[in-house]
C-alpha cells in the first residue's frame, strides 16, 4: 500500500488571494482608525471647551452676587497682564492631563473696539493647548487651541461699564505652524467688538458670544 502524501503550506493563488483580501481590509479599516482617532481628540477639545466655559460663567455670576462699584452686574474675568504659563488651566480646571494640556497669555491680541474706559483697546487672549502626542514633543501635528477672551457688548459701552461678554473658539492647527488662529470677526449688533488674525486653520467649535440680556 502506498501512503498519501499530505500537501504542506499555501499555494501561489491562496497567498495571492490572501494579500488581496488583506490590502482591502486594510484600506477600509486605517481611514476609520484614523477617523476614530481624531473624533476622540476633538472629543476632549470640546469637552475642555465645555468646563472652561461653564467657569466663566460662574466667575460672572459669582461677580454679579458680589456686586461692586458697578453694581451687580454680570462682568466675565478679564485676563491680567503677566499671568504666568498655565496658571488660567490651573485655575479654572480642576483635573487635566499635564502631559497634553497648557496654557498661555497672549496680550494685546484681540481688539475690544467697545472699550468704556478707552484704556485698553485691545485686550490680552489666553491659549489652552492641546497636544495628545505630548505638550512638549516637536511633533506639530493633532495640535488643537481654545481661545478665550473677556470683551466689551454695545450694551455695555453704553452703560458705562466693561467686560459684559466674552468670546471663544476652538479651532485645530491644520497648517502645523504651532498656533490655531482663525479669522473670525464678532459682531455685537451693527458693531464690530472683536476681530483676529488668520492663518487659514479650521474651526472645530463654533464661536460662543455671550452678552449681558
Amino acid at each position: 500500500m502506498k501512503n498519501k502524501t499530505s500537501q504542506t503550506g499555501f499555494t501561489l493563488i491562496e497567498l495571492i488571494a490572501v494579500m488581496v483580501i488583506l490590502g482591502i481590509l486594510a484600506a477600509v479599516i486605517i481611514p476609520r482608525i484614523s477617523t476614530l482617532t481624531s473624533g476622540a481628540y476633538e472629543s476632549n477639545v470640546r469637552s475642555m471647551y465645555g468646563v472652561i466655559k461653564n467657569e466663566v460663567s460662574a466667575q460672572a455670576v459669582k461677580a454679579a452676587m458680589t456686586g461692586g462699584a458697578l453694581g451687580h452686574r454680570e462682568r466675565y474675568p478679564q485676563i491680567d497682564d503677566g499671568s504666568d504659563d498655565d496658571y488660567y488651566l490651573i485655575e479654572w480646571v480642576d483635573e487635566f492631563d499635564t502631559d497634553m494640556w497648557g496654557s498661555v497669555e497672549v496680550n494685546n491680541a484681540l481688539a475690544n473696539t467697545n472699550d468704556f474706559d478707552d484704556d485698553a483697546t485691545d485686550v490680552d487672549v489666553v491659549i489652552f493647548h492641546y497636544a495628545p502626542h505630548g505638550i512638549a514633543s516637536t511633533d506639530k501635528e493633532d495640535h488643537y487651541h481654545i481661545y478665550y477672551a473677556a470683551i466689551t457688548t454695545t450694551e455695555g459701552d453704553a452703560n458705562g461699564y466693561d467686560f459684559d461678554g466674552y468670546v471663544m473658539w476652538a479651532s485645530q492647527d491644520a497648517d502645523l505652524d504651532g498656533t490655531g488662529d482663525v479669522r473670525i470677526t464678532i459682531t455685537d449688533g451693527a458693531n464690530t467688538i472683536a476681530t483676529t488674525t488668520a492663518n487659514g486653520d479650521t474651526p472645530i467649535t463654533d464661536l460662543s458670544f455671550i452678552a449681558s440680556p
